[in-house]
């Protein structure tokens, strides 16, 4: 737990230091020398630095260890953490603070006090436009505390209060099953179809919103949102995608940026899937919504960008010829990928580039980093090495790398049944290639035929092939 103090941004650090030294938060006085000498040290925080023999000799001035001293100065160290971060996330929660107030005032009986910020919460509540699950929680506990309130007046009368109340849980229900939908539909996408979910209330659902379309839109636009989303990928109509992009342009202002990172995601999942299966008309308003997201700073979530995402955008970017533009998004967003396989990830990205570029020999400088571990980085760092060789005329580099691929594709028990299959397409199609660039004693029409048998397999693929459009490429030049 010591060294997740290097995980703070700085203004935590010094809140931090505050809050232990706060009696009300901590009268331990050896907690106190711990934290002054561990921020001392901080963002470099690491376990030698803070052994048990430098904590005995800094915090308790002692040259012996003693075991139980220590142990229980961690023990207690830990629990401030854990009540640090617990109190940071309480603090940064308004509206549920606020509730909790109300709850307290009503409890105590404070009735004016009670009154005057309901309505004061209420009307904020009223001027939001962007409502999604947090926003349904608070109405549905919001309107619970004013019932709660108010019951002895609601004996004797209909109380509204509850209906709202009601609707308010029928919302918050739709919005939270049509995510799961989504989440449904996304993680069948991403494995072989064997197996499908149970979508209890789809159907239901999508008829009410259909039903109600209007309302919805206006009064309920984070449902309408991903109602749309899932309707452009259940049915591949770009007529849902024209609404959305539509409601966005039109409301952007009125989300969060948190929000539109998500919608936007949603976007380019669709363009992705659309251009995967051969529709690569896409990749020109792909590479524009990139760039607008890139320029509202609309790609990462939680401080983070996926991979997935990274290598997307570098592809299309490059297929679409940006190469200035995405050179720019490759440094910018290089911080922001995950650590385990960061500097895979961005090594193979620089080295894609200057395949683009020409620049064969920079090329190896990149790709000579890129860990073995990883069997997605490791294929594609070979697919790319197999084409720079072809490009420098080299067969021999070739086909040790055709060798070496066939030979990794026999360990089953590190690749997936997709790399396999894909490791399989590549060999046959640089085979095929190099069969036909490499003699040119072929009759003019043996090697038109043998072309043409070519094209037609990479259109039709049983599974994805690496660098089709290369591939295609080279063809009209062999």
């Amino acid at each position: 737990m010591i060294e997740y103090l290097n995980k703070f941004s700085s203004e935590e650090v010094l809140r931090f230091e505050k809050f232990v030294k706060s009696p009300f938060y901590n009268s331990n006085k050896n907690l106190l020398k711990l934290t002054d000498f561990l921020i001392a040290l901080y963002p470099d925080i690491n376990k030698k630095n803070s052994s048990k023999s430098v904590i005995s000799s800094k915090v308790f001035n002692e040259k012996k260890i003693n075991d139980v001293k220590i142990r229980k100065l961690m023990s207690d160290f830990n629990k401030v953490i854990d009540r640090f971060i617990m109190q940071i996330e309480f603090e940064s929660d308004n509206v549920r603070n606020r509730i909790l107030l109300l709850n307290s005032l009503r409890k105590r009986g404070m009735d004016k006090r009670f009154e005057y910020d309901f309505n004061e919460f209420s009307k904020s509540q009223k001027n939001l436009f962007s409502k999604d699950e947090d926003y349904y929680n608070n109405e549905v506990n919001l309107l619970s505390e004013y019932y709660s309130h108010n019951q002895s007046k609601y004996k004797n009368i209909k109380a509204e209060i509850l209906q709202e109340k009601s609707d308010n849980i029928d919302m918050r229900f739709i919005f939270e099953k049509l995510h799961t939908f989504h989440e449904m539909f996304d993680n069948e996408g991403s494995r072989n179809r064997d197996k499908f979910f149970n979508r209890t209330f789809y159907e239901e659902i999508k008829s009410y919103i259909e039903n109600n379309l209007k309302n919805v839109r206006d009064e309920h636009p984070n449902i309408y949102i991903i109602y749309l989303v899932l309707k452009m990928n259940e049915t591949f109509n770009d007529d849902y995608l024209d609404s959305l992009l539509k409601f966005l342009k039109a409301n952007q202002k009125k989300f969060t940026n948190y929000n539109l990172v998500y919608y936007y995601n949603y976007i380019t999942a669709y363009y992705n899937k659309k251009i995967n299966v051969g529709h690569i008309k896409y990749r020109k308003d792909l590479i524009k919504l990139y760039m607008r997201m890139m320029k509202n700073d609309l790609f990462l979530i939680d401080n983070i960008i996926t991979d997935f995402e990274y290598n997307n955008v570098v592809n299309i970017a490059l297929a679409e010829g940006k190469y200035d533009w995405i050179d720019d998004f490759i440094e910018t967003y290089k911080i922001y990928l995950e650590k385990t396989f960061a500097e895979d990830i961005y090594n193979l990205a620089k080295a894609k580039l200057l395949f683009h570029l020409e620049k064969y020999d920079n090329i190896f400088e990149y790709l000579n980093k890129v860990d073995i571990k990883d069997p997605t980085y490791y294929i594609n760092s070979k697919f790319l090495l197999g084409r720079v060789y072809f490009e420098k005329d080299e067969d021999e580099s070739i086909q040790y790398i055709l060798d070496n691929l066939l030979q990794y594709k026999r360990n089953k028990k590190i690749l997936s049944e997709e790399q396999q299959k894909s490791i399989q397409l590549y060999l046959g199609f640089m085979n095929d290639l190099m069969k036909i660039s490499n003699c040119p004693e072929l009759e003019k029409d043996r090697k038109k035929s043998l072309k043409a048998i070519m094209r037609k397999e990479l259109s039709n693929p049983d599974g994805f092939i690496p660098a089709r459009s290369w591939f295609y490429e080279k063809l009209e030049k062999v």
